[in-house]
C-alpha cells in the first residue's frame, strides 16, 4: 500500500511539474483612465517595479507598480515651465530619466532629470540652450540598442534637419556642434538608424529622373570624429516595395534589407539585403536577391482564394541578430483598405484615433526566414494567423516576439474583437514550430495591444490593454 501511495505521489508530482513547466501566470493591473491623454509609454522594469508615463499635455504623471501589478504610487511631475516637451523617458537599472526641452526667451533650454522608482527626483541638469529660430518642429528622438545613445533632430526655419546627440551614460550632450542636412535631404529622409557608438546612417528615398532609376541613398555620420559621407545603392532592374535597416552593434554591420519585385509587376519576388561593415561602404554597393522559392509559395498561398494578392504586402517587421553572424527576418503580410473618401480628417472613437474615411485592416500570416553567415537560407517557415479589424488604426493587430538564446514566442490576437483567445508560436533554432492557446480574453474586459507589449526579462512581458478610455497592464510569465 505504501509503495502504491509513493508511486502515486510521485506520478501527481511529475504531472504538477509538468504542469508548471506549461503554464503561464498572468497578472492584471487596476485600470488608468486615459481620457483626454494624448500618450503613453509603459518603461521597462525599474528595479522590481514597472513605471507608465502618462502625457495629458500640460500635465506628466508617473504611475508605479508593484511585483502584484498594484498601484502604489501615482505623481505628477513638476516641470520649470507650464509648457514642456518630453522628447523621451527611458527606464534604466535603478532610475529612469526624462529628457526634455521648454522655451525660454529666444532659446530653447534642454535638461535632463533622473527618478528613483518612488519617483523621487536624484539629479537634475541642464544640458545646452539652442537658439529658438533653430527649432521649427518638435524634436523627434531615435535611441541606440543598448539605450546609451538618443539621438534627438528637428528642423530648422531653413527646413534643414538639425541632429543633437546626448549621451545616457556620461549624462551630457557629447556633440555640442549642431550637424545640419540640407532640405532636400530632409524632404527624401525615410529612415535614421542609430549604433551604440553614435555612429548614425540615413536611409534617402532618391530617383534619377534623367534615366527613371530608383536608387537607395545613404549619408553616415561619425559624431565623434566630425565625418559624414555619401553613398548609394543601385537597385537595378528591381523596384523597392519595403526597407527595413538595422546595425549589428556585436559585429559593427550596418543591415539594409526589404522586399522587392519588378517594376513592371506589383508581386513581390524575394528579400534583397546588404550586410557589412559602415566603415566599408561605398559608391555603388550591390545587393544580393534572394528569391522566394515555389516550395514557399505553395506552403503561402495553401487556401488562399487570391492568391495573387498575398504577396503584393509582405513587409519586414523585424530582423533578429543570430550570435554567429546570421540573421532571421520577421515579416508579415499587412494590408488596409479605405471604404471612404480619405480627405475626412480624424475622429476620436472609443480605443483610440481613427480615419473617418473608414478603413479595414488585415494583418495576416508571419513569415520566419533563417539566414546562414554566407546568405543562403536555412530554413522558411509561415506561421498561419488570420486577423482583421475596422477603423481602429489596427493596434490591437499584428504580434509580438518575446526572445529568448532558446527560442522566439510570437504572441497574438487569434481574432480583434471582445471576447478573443490569445495564442503563441514557439519556434526554435532549428525551425520546429509549436503552436499553444495562452489564454482567453472572454468576461475578462480586455483588448491587449500586442505589438506594443515590453518584455521585462527572459520570462515575462508587459502587454497594454485599452477598452473605454480605461488602461491595464497585463503581465504573462511563462
Amino acid at each position: 500500500m505504501k509503495r502504491i501511495n509513493y508511486i502515486l505521489s510521485v506520478i501527481i508530482g511529475l504531472l504538477v511539474t509538468l504542469n508548471v513547466v506549461n503554464a503561464q501566470e498572468v497578472s492584471v493591473s487596476s485600470e488608468l483612465n486615459l481620457r483626454n491623454y494624448f500618450s503613453y509609454e509603459i518603461l521597462s522594469q525599474v528595479e522590481d517595479r514597472i513605471i507608465v508615463y502618462r502625457d495629458k499635455g500640460f500635465i506628466k504623471e508617473i504611475d508605479v507598480f508593484n511585483d502584484e501589478m498594484e498601484n502604489t504610487i501615482s505623481a505628477e511631475i513638476e516641470f520649470e515651465k507650464k509648457r514642456v516637451d518630453v522628447f523621451s523617458i527611458m527606464g534604466m537599472d535603478s532610475v529612469f530619466q526624462i529628457l526634455y526641452g521648454y522655451f525660454e526667451r529666444d532659446s530653447m533650454v534642454i535638461k535632463y532629470r533622473i527618478y528613483d522608482n518612488k519617483v523621487q527626483l536624484r539629479d537634475s541638469l541642464t544640458l545646452i540652450k539652442i537658439p529658438k529660430t533653430s527649432i521649427r518642429k518638435k524634436f523627434s528622438n531615435v535611441t541606440s540598442e543598448d539605450r546609451n545613445k538618443i539621438l534627438l533632430s528637428t528642423v530648422d526655419e531653413d527646413d534643414n534637419i538639425l541632429f543633437l546627440m546626448y549621451d545616457c551614460k556620461k549624462r551630457l550632450i557629447e556633440w555640442t556642434k549642431l550637424v545640419y542636412v540640407d532640405d532636400e535631404v530632409a524632404r527624401s529622409l525615410n529612415a535614421i538608424e542609430l549604433a551604440n557608438n553614435g555612429d548614425f546612417v540615413l536611409i534617402l528615398n532618391t530617383k534619377n529622373w534623367f534615366n527613371n532609376k530608383e536608387d537607395l541613398r545613404m549619408m553616415l555620420f561619425k559624431p565623434r570624429m566630425r565625418k559624414e559621407q555619401f553613398f548609394s545603392i543601385n537597385l537595378d532592374d528591381y523596384s523597392k516595395a519595403t526597407v527595413f535597416l538595422k546595425h549589428d552593434n556585436k559585429n559593427q554591420n550596418l543591415i539594409i534589407s526589404g522586399t522587392y519585385g519588378l517594376k513592371r509587376g506589383k508581386e513581390i519576388k524575394g528579400y534583397f539585403y546588404l550586410c557589412k561593415p559602415v566603415e566599408s561602404f561605398r559608391e555603388g554597393e550591390v545587393l544580393s536577391y534572394i528569391p522566394f522559392k515555389e516550395t514557399f509559395y505553395e506552403e503561402l498561398l495553401q487556401g488562399k482564394k487570391k492568391k495573387k494578392r498575398v504577396l503584393n504586402d509582405l513587409t519586414i517587421q523585424d530582423i533578429i541578430l543570430r550570435n554567429d553572424g546570421g540573421l532571421v527576418f520577421v515579416s508579415e503580410i499587412e494590408r488596409e483598405y479605405s471604404r471612404r473618401n480619405p480627405y475626412n480628417g480624424y475622429t476620436r472613437v472609443s480605443d483610440g484615433f481613427a480615419r473617418r474615411g473608414w478603413v479595414d485592416y488585415y494583418n495576416d500570416d508571419i513569415i520566419i526566414t533563417n539566414f546562414n553567415p554566407d546568405g543562403s537560407i536555412s530554413w522558411n517557415k509561415v506561421l498561419y494567423k488570420k486577423q482583421f479589424s475596422q477603423d481602429d488604426d489596427g493596434i490591437f493587430s499584428s504580434f509580438f516576439v518575446m526572445k529568448t538564446p532558446s527560442r522566439l514566442r510570437f504572441i497574438y490576437n487569434d481574432e480583434i474583437k471582445r471576447n478573443n483567445t490569445v495564442s503563441e508560436y514557439i519556434i526554435n533554432p532549428n525551425g520546429t514550430i509549436a503552436r499553444n492557446s495562452l489564454l482567453s480574453t472572454e468576461y475578462q474586459d480586455m483588448k491587449l495591444r500586442f505589438k506594443d507589449a515590453v518584455q521585462i526579462s527572459s520570462n515575462s512581458i508587459i502587454v497594454p490593454s485599452e477598452k473605454n478610455y480605461d488602461l491595464n497592464l497585463v503581465r504573462i510569465s511563462y
